[in-house]
């Protein structure tokens, strides 16, 4: 392996915002860095599931619902 060419790896303190912090190696200028989200506070490695329906996603349920109530008032 070439001398000289790699940069300089070093222990950086990773914070999260949900309060938990751990240590890294990195080759970060900084000694701390922030996150907004780690596997601590992730929906997906804490199996907490979020669904939220907004905008173009509710419009779409509604005129579901709408279609299939017309289609049960055409078959009475």
């Amino acid at each position: 392996m070439k001398t000289g060419i790699h940069p300089e790896s070093k222990k950086v303190k990773i914070t999260c915002s949900c309060g938990q912090e751990f240590n890294v190696h990195s080759t970060l200028k900084d000694e701390e860095t922030r996150v907004e989200i780690c596997s601590n506070c992730h929906p997906f490695y804490t199996g907490e599931q979020r669904i939220v329906k907004t905008g173009a996603v509710d419009k779409f349920y509604a005129r579901q619902k709408k279609m299939e109530e017309m289609q049960k008032a055409k078959k009475k």
